[in-house]
């Protein structure tokens, strides 16, 4: 089962229906389904995933993402940080997967979590928007699972040895915002808000910096752990570029859960997501460890954020 919260819909039809097919995607991934994946990916469509490599052709990638051997007993897709560009008949997409594998020995269930980036290049046919390009990095995984014997763990340690391989993404030539830098459609302001703050979780995990120069106030301060509180737009990307440099990857999966938009102002609460002991009720309400709490105004068209305070260190879910 696809599994996100939203607290509205695209305004735009064609953000809806790219958004739509990738939510098929990953259930058909979650559920083995080759008639949907063969609906859904052009003809001489590529893959490129970090744990299983690159692909062409809708039956080399289903051949290449499907282990027909092994079949956890349930599988969980969480879906978020989605952000959508389009340019004409061309649409570049970002999100982050948190998935999740059960074996169930008796009553117990024996998880096997992990996460990581997508970036989606979708091109516009007359039947509707089809997959051109999956790429997908893992960042992180947990416990063991009989599915991923074969996966192909990455060193992603920092700095460069020999045995180090390219990630399947680079953000500098492929994030959304770097191959469509003004998308032709417009959102409403619930839209924007929402996706400066993706556009500041993808540049900070994927140590892409400069796409934050444009996404704080001159004024804007921060509170978080465990950098602290910090004033000024230079002093906080100086210190985020600072924390992101000691590290080999980093993730936010992160949800909106509250928007509030007067005038030109703007507050925002986002949760994120993370990894849990499952039961048949966690499975359906996932578990959140950290709440993000923003204030952002407008600026020359733009949302921007003027503060962003975040804590972490308790356990909740949603009633």
């Amino acid at each position: 089962m696809f599994i996100t919260h939203k607290l509205f819909n695209y305004t735009s039809p064609n953000r809806a229906a790219i958004s739509e097919v990738f939510s098929k995607f990953s259930k058909a991934l979650e559920e083995g389904n080759t008639f949907t994946l063969r609906e859904l990916l052009l003809p001489n469509a590529k893959a490129s995933f970090s744990m299983y490599g690159e692909f062409e052709g809708v039956e080399a990638i289903i051949e290449g993402l499907l282990n027909k051997e092994e079949t956890p007993d349930i599988v969980r897709h969480y879906v978020t940080n989605e952000y959508i560009g389009i340019k004409e008949e061309l649409s570049q997409q970002s999100v982050y997967l948190t998935g999740l594998f059960i074996h169930k020995d008796n009553v117990q269930m024996n998880p096997f979590w992990f996460g990581g980036h997508f970036v989606n290049t979708y091109k516009l046919m007359e039947e509707g928007w089809k997959i051109s390009h999956l790429r997908f990095d893992l960042d992180w995984h947990y416990g063991t699972s009989s599915y991923t014997v074969n996966w192909k763990i990455q060193n992603r340690a920092l700095g460069w040895s020999p045995d180090i391989e390219n990630p399947k993404i680079l953000s500098e030539l492929e994030a959304p915002w770097r191959v469509i830098s003004q998308s032709e459609e417009n959102n409403c302001d619930e839209e924007e808000v929402v996706a400066t703050f993706n556009r500041y979780a993808w540049a900070f995990d994927q140590g892409d910096i400069s796409l934050l120069n444009d996404i704080f106030t001159d004024d804007a301060m921060i509170n978080m752990v465990p950098i602290g509180q910090i004033k000024g737009r230079k002093n906080i990307i100086s210190q985020l570029k600072i924390s992101r440099s000691g590290r080999p990857t980093f993730h936010h999966a992160v949800e909106p859960h509250e928007i509030e938009i007067k005038n030109e102002k703007a507050k925002l609460k986002m949760y994120r997501l993370v990894p849990f002991k499952p039961t048949e009720d966690t499975l359906e309400n996932p578990v959140y460890g950290a709440v993000y709490t923003c204030n952002l105004r407008k600026e020359d068209g733009m949302w921007k954020f003027e503060q962003m305070n975040y804590e972490e260190g308790s356990l909740f879910q949603l009633k």
